[in-house]
């Protein structure tokens, strides 16, 4: 039987808000990954409890009073009480309970009370905290409740999205241990974030393209002026370093010469000696039944956009539209430096001398690898994907809370 998780926030999705946005990719990752999931809250596509809401009016007032130093404490336990007779049948079963902010954020302290008395597993993910925030000075205060929002709670895991959140819990939290406290941050899609559309998925998905760590595009046909050999042999001298790299050339065989089908057979037989079947593909090798080339223009856009850099080996460009493509998706470019290149690049490219070798092709990658923005793109993908994230997610799902 997959582990029954209920995630928990004042507010669910579609209610506009960084937190909810997390907390649906969240429940819908997770829901995927076999867990059974139940996002509860107080406004929201959820299982509504009215209460959670932070903004409800009863909570509005017992935080306002807790603000001026005023424990409220009939209307406080009234509340607390009530919270948690709408929980239990909510909670009952439950794995694990994860509460974004709930638990280091004065909103709603009923609610967190009423949380940690349920005695269920908590996962306290923290992407803000009052104690260390000045717009909440008013909530630093001796005693309970506020000693809630800076005092370890039993049966918790602190999770924190940052390095810098994870210190600061573990600077302000009484009592609370560093093996009780986790960072796992937020994160993205990219392709989602790109607006990548579902064949290019497929394309991807079929050319063996997900992971590719770095992607180099080479938009370009197969005709032996593009000198796509010096790409292959430049991707040899980059697999050592670059083991996840994808070199893929996105163009048909051109049209005008019976040379082209000649010049594919000799690159194929290049990359097989090579040894760069997996690093290296032509999409022009995924035609149908038809033989029409699988790659339409808003493909190559979102190609485009996915890639790491942009390579273009030419000996002889009569003009270059890939560099004003590569411009304007951001795309690292890296090309010889002939003179029409250079009329149309300027110095915004990264070049290697006409008629080099693949060493000095591999070298200019490299650069361009290493520019601040190649940089950190990849430090992004590698790192703050939603595929990474979940590992992770799941990991603290699985651990032991102490």
């Amino acid at each position: 039987m997959a582990p029954r998780l209920v995630l928990l926030h004042y507010a669910a999705w579609p209610v506009v808000g960084g937190v909810e946005s997390v907390m649906a990719t969240q429940a819908r990752l997770l829901s995927a990954a076999g867990y059974e999931v139940q996002v509860v809250a107080g406004r929201g596509d959820a299982e509504l409890v009215p209460e959670i809401d932070s903004r409800h009016p009863r909570v509005e007032e017992v935080a306002r009073r807790l603000a001026a130093g005023d424990p409220a404490r009939v209307e406080f336990d009234a509340l607390r009480r009530l919270l948690g007779a709408r929980l239990r049948p909510l909670l009952a079963g439950c794995h694990r309970v994860i509460v974004h902010n709930v638990l280091t954020m004065p909103q709603n302290l009923p609610l967190a009370a009423a949380l940690v008395d349920a005695g269920h597993p908590i996962l306290a993910w923290t992407h803000d905290l009052a104690w260390v925030d000045p717009r909440y000075a008013a909530y630093r205060r001796p005693g309970w409740p506020w000693s809630i929002l800076h005092q370890a709670q039993p049966g918790v895991r602190y999770v924190a999205v940052s390095r810098e959140r994870r210190r600061q819990l573990l600077s302000v939290m009484e009592g609370l241990r560093p093996g009780r406290t986790t960072v796992i941050p937020n994160g993205i899609d990219p392709e989602t974030f790109w607006g990548i559309g579902p064949a290019t998925r497929e394309l991807v998905r079929r050319a063996g393209l997900e992971h590719a760590d770095p992607l180099v595009l080479v938009p370009v046909r197969v005709t032996r002026r593009k000198r796509l050999e010096l790409a292959l042999e430049a991707a040899a001298h980059l697999r050592p370093a670059y083991p996840a790299l994808r070199l893929v050339v996105s163009g048909p065989l051109g049209p005008h010469s019976a040379d082209n089908r000649a010049y594919a057979a000799d690159l194929s037989e290049l990359r097989r000696r090579l040894r760069l079947e997996r690093e290296v593909r032509f999409l022009h090798e995924l035609a149908g039944q038809d033989a029409r080339h699988p790659v339409d223009d808003a493909m190559i856009a979102d190609l485009y956009r996915m890639a790491d850099v942009v390579l273009l080996p030419s000996e002889s460009e009569g003009f270059g539209l890939p560099v004003l493509e590569a411009a304007l998706s951001r795309a690292p470019l890296v090309c010889a430096d002939i003179p029409v290149l250079r009329e149309i690049a300027g110095a915004g490219a990264w070049t290697f001398p006409a008629g080099a070798g693949p060493e000095a092709v591999a070298a200019a990658v490299r650069r361009a690898l290493g520019g601040r923005v190649a940089g950190l793109r990849r430090r992004v993908l590698e790192r703050y994907r939603w595929s990474t994230v979940l590992a992770s997610m799941r990991r603290v799902i699985g651990a032991d809370l102490d």
